[in-house]
């Protein structure tokens, strides 16, 4: 087993069983450690070694004996030899109790008849390793139909493809072009062309990629709200992921929201919105490309909200491209997937904009207006007594057409109350939603730019981040950062060589 660079980052309790396993560095290794193990599977280490803080080149040699044991079964023999060729393939090659290929089918949910002729696509590549594990937790999940399932493939080895032909999973692979995320938002629209020709009639598209473990409850959350796409023109997705789990964020598995966000990991949408998205795509020049997904959000969306769980029903568990694996661990990987199914939805109808006004202005209205600091520890009730708080905010739009909220604005109350900050999106028309505990919900109301702007009562101040003063904005930093520091998942930091045989002579 070798780990460079960042890789150690996202251990997390797999370091404890490797430990088990007899691996004296893994739970003391800091983010930036290079590290060997070569060891018996059972038990005995042969050799390990690690740099822990410098940038330097890592050798390790070690003489292996090799010894002959019994393999397995071999009456399967497609799946044995993939995986004498392929680790890391989990239930795929356990060789004690291995996965039924293919995939037994999971039984139905409520409303099936609502994912008949959804096709779900998969989006996918060369990490074979990270597909498997997708398409275990989705064709897994109750109401998954194997027929509907279609992996596009860009950059495909072998290693790939062999592994679709013995899930027997139906795939398309499409040529690339271009490099990094320019390759990326091409590929992407590619995938979305494919969709428009090859299921125009159907009622909705289901886009996975492939690093994203889907809940049990997935397709039973997806066929209670596909209907809504329908059924209200002001909404244009509806997304499986929900960032609201941040920092603990998250209570009612029950509960589903609207917002200003963009498609994200794991979402469904209409065939007429991918074919209005194509109508676009079209005209892009080739070096006029972003973020596909954000691409959608600025060009496409076009003022239209997404539907989202409190909880969420997707898990973006991969490296990639643009993935960061610091902000990975502190963001996604923190989040709970919910593991039960299915779970009948509360007030779905009422996600339709006139009812969602409604009953949004009611309870605000009801609301305990909270004063000051957001960043203060004693800023949200320890004890809530009420069911709705307020905290209204200066949020101004931005001068440059968009329609966006200021980012910055946005950026310091959200930040100060843990949720994910560094985009203005999830907001619905100017109200950001915070459940901070089970029984209690807070609005934040960013004004003038909200549409709630009104509901401020004369008597309750505007906090502006504008007028912090440069030692409340130091204050407001330094709470961040000790919350965060007290959170974090990201251990070893600042462990050294010297430390580590400190801990390890008293073993």
């Amino acid at each position: 087993m070798a780990v460079s660079m960042t890789g150690t980052v996202g251990l997390r309790q797999a370091a404890n069983y490797l430990a088990r396993l007899g691996s004296l560095f893994v739970t003391h290794l800091p983010p930036s450690a290079l590290w060997t193990w070569v060891f018996v599977k059972g038990g005995r280490t042969i050799s390990e070694t690690a740099i822990l803080q410098d940038n330097a080149t890592h050798h390790a040699h070690v003489v292996l004996p090799l010894s002959c044991m019994p393999g397995p079964d071999i009456s399967d023999s497609r799946r044995w030899q993939y995986c004498a060729a392929h680790g890391v393939m989990g239930g795929l090659c356990d060789e004690v109790s291995p996965d039924a290929l293919p995939p037994p089918t999971p039984p139905p949910v409520t409303y099936q008849t609502a994912l008949a002729r959804v096709p779900v696509v998969v989006t996918a590549g060369n990490r074979h390793q990270y597909l498997y594990h997708s398409l275990t937790t989705l064709l897994r999940a109750p109401g998954a139909e194997h027929n509907n399932v279609e992996v596009v493939l860009g950059d495909a080895t072998p290693s790939t493809t062999q592994l679709l032909q013995l899930m027997n999973v139906t795939f398309t692979t499409l040529t690339l072009r271009g490099q990094g995320n320019n390759r990326l938002f091409w590929y992407y629209r590619d995938v979305f062309r494919l969709v428009a020709n090859k299921f125009p009639d159907a009622p909705a598209v289901i886009f996975l990629d492939e690093d994203i473990e889907v809940s049990p409850d997935f397709f039973s959350f997806m066929s209670q709200t596909l209907w809504l796409l329908d059924a209200d023109p002001t909404l244009y997705c509806v997304n499986g992921h929900s960032a609201m789990g941040l920092q603990g964020l998250a209570f009612d598995s029950t509960r589903v929201f609207r917002g200003a966000v963009q498609v994200e990991w794991g979402y469904g949408v209409t065939l007429d919105f991918v074919r209005e998205a194509l109508a676009l795509w079209e005209d892009v020049s080739t070096h006029n490309t972003a973020f596909y997904d954000f691409w959608l959000y600025m060009n496409v969306r076009k003022g239209r909200e997404c539907v989202f769980p409190e909880i969420t029903r997707t898990l973006h568990f991969g490296m990639g491209v643009n993935t960061d694996p610091y902000r990975k661990e502190k963001g996604p990987m923190s989040m709970v997937l919910v593991r039960e199914a299915p779970i009948a939805l509360r007030n779905v109808a009422r996600l339709r904009l006139t009812t969602w006004r409604h009953d949004l202005s009611r309870n605000i209205s009801a609301a305990i207006p909270l004063r000051g600091n957001p960043c203060r520890a004693t800023f949200l009730p320890d004890t809530p007594t009420s069911p709705h708080y307020v905290f209204y905010y200066k949020l101004d739009m931005l001068r440059d057409g968009t329609g966006r909220p200021d980012p910055y604005q946005y950026f310091q109350p959200t930040e100060c109350l843990g949720m994910w900050s560094l985009s203005e999106q999830g907001h619905h028309q100017g109200i950001a939603i915070v459940r901070f505990a089970e029984s209690a919900t807070l609005y934040l109301v960013g004004v003038p730019y909200s549409h709630y702007s009104h509901l401020r009562p004369s008597t309750v101040p505007l906090w502006d981040a504008d007028a912090l003063t440069d030692q409340e904005f130091e204050q407001m930093s330094n709470y961040t950062q000790a919350r965060d520091a007290g959170t974090s998942i990201i251990a070893n930091v600042n462990v050294t060589s010297r430390i580590l045989m400190k801990e390890l002579s008293t073993v």
